[in-house]
């Protein structure tokens, strides 16, 4: 019997598009690159020239499409000098982008970082990309480079999203594994509704946190699970995710259908969720839940199974921390949303098999928090790498 079960349901609908969902559609452009007239020269029937007679307009339709073949632009940075009268010989300098006798503009390096974090495409198929759509062709050395540089543009980023993560109101935070040239580490992810800082660490421990938040977090009211390093951080409250409650007291209750704690405790959990959602703020029963909840958190357990038993130790320690959601309108009652956050990262570790390198997993955790943060704001994420580019 799996442990995490989903607390998805069927709904009993159709797939696709819902009736009141609202639909996409490719509309014409009010400006056109190109304009083709398409006017009859010659009658279908008779075969006399229309020439000189006058064309009537009968409509016109669009086609959005790329141009036959995309190449890449080769710009070539020449500079001279000129000797002033008073002997002084001045010399242009190159500009920043030209950093070396034949290297890739900012739009390269840019499309280079957003297909690799973004999109999760590995190295070799990158390359392949590249020179076929558009006969760009890099060796997987120069592409590791060109992310290596990206990062160190990045830093001072990467660095006031940590800071600005640090010092918010609320905090989503989460860990989950992934492989390392083999080896089990720890993308570790902070986030909120406008920022996503994510990171590698090869520890599990607290120490991995005071890294990169030596302070922790005394502003915050930290939404995670119960795991013990986020309670021995320095914060302002904490916030248990109740969607990983709900899936623990669904396994307890197919665990032991016999009993009626878990699913006593799981319909509290859903009906505070409920009331929070369709309530006014101000009249939701806050009293009521919370008493029921500490008559179920004190109910005598002796006769079940101990992990029943370790589930309501737990909770009891962490009591104040359940129904906190109901206390702030701004308070999450799940952690889904950093959840959502590891998601990209979950899918190029399914497409790579693993990072090769620790340098190459800060790399892309790095990359992939501005880009987050980026897509949160409303921004692209390629506009975003392009940016990081330029500053090179």
């Amino acid at each position: 019997m799996r442990r995490t079960v989903s607390l998805r349901k069927k709904s009993g609908l159709k797939s696709g598009g819902q009736p009141g969902h609202p639909g996409y559609t490719l509309n014409q452009t009010p400006n056109p690159d190109h304009v083709v007239e398409h006017v009859p020269q010659y009658c279908n029937q008779c075969g006399r020239s229309l020439s000189a007679e006058v064309s009537k307009y009968y409509g016109a339709r669009q086609v959005t499409d790329l141009p036959d073949e995309i190449r890449a632009l080769v710009t070539e940075h020449r500079i001279y000098g000129k000797q002033c009268s008073c002997g002084c010989m001045n010399r242009e300098t190159f500009p920043s982008e030209a950093s070396a006798p034949a290297c890739y503009g900012p739009n390269i390096r840019a499309m280079v970082s957003y297909f690799n974090t973004v999109q999760c495409i590995p190295y070799e198929r990158l390359d392949e990309a590249l020179d076929e759509c558009f006969h760009v062709s890099l060796s997987q050395g120069t592409i590791k480079n060109i992310l290596k540089s990206m990062k160190k543009a990045s830093d001072g980023m990467y660095g006031e999203i940590g800071s600005r993560v640090a010092q918010s109101p609320v905090v989503g935070a989460d860990e989950t594994g992934t492989n390392v040239n083999g080896k089990l580490e720890w993308i570790w992810g902070f986030q909120t509704d406008k920022l996503t800082y994510l990171y590698h660490d090869a520890s599990r421990g607290k120490n991995a946190i005071d890294k990169h938040f030596p302070d922790g977090l005394p502003r915050s009211t930290l939404v995670t699970d119960r795991y013990a390093s986020y309670f021995n951080c320095i914060v302002k409250n904490h916030q248990l995710c109740l969607a990983h409650l709900l899936r623990e007291l669904t396994y307890l209750t197919e665990f032991d259908p016999n009993q009626d704690w878990s699913s006593a405790l799981k319909e509290l959990f859903q009906e505070a969720i409920h009331k929070r959602k369709v309530m006014e703020w101000e009249k939701i029963p806050r009293e009521d839940l919370l008493k029921r909840l500490d008559d179920l958190l004190n109910r005598p357990l002796y006769e079940l199974h101990k992990d029943f038993g370790c589930l309501q130790r737990s909770l009891l320690k962490h009591r104040d921390s359940i129904f906190r959601f109901l206390s702030n309108p701004d308070i999450p009652y799940d952690n889904n949303a950093t959840e959502r956050a590891f998601r990209v990262a979950k899918v190029k570790q399914k497409v790579s098999g693993c990072f090769r390198s620790d340098e190459g997993a800060d790399t892309y955790t790095q990359l992939l928090s501005i880009a987050d943060t980026s897509k949160k704001n409303g921004k692209s994420r390629f506009q975003a790498f392009r940016l990081i580019a330029r500053r090179e």
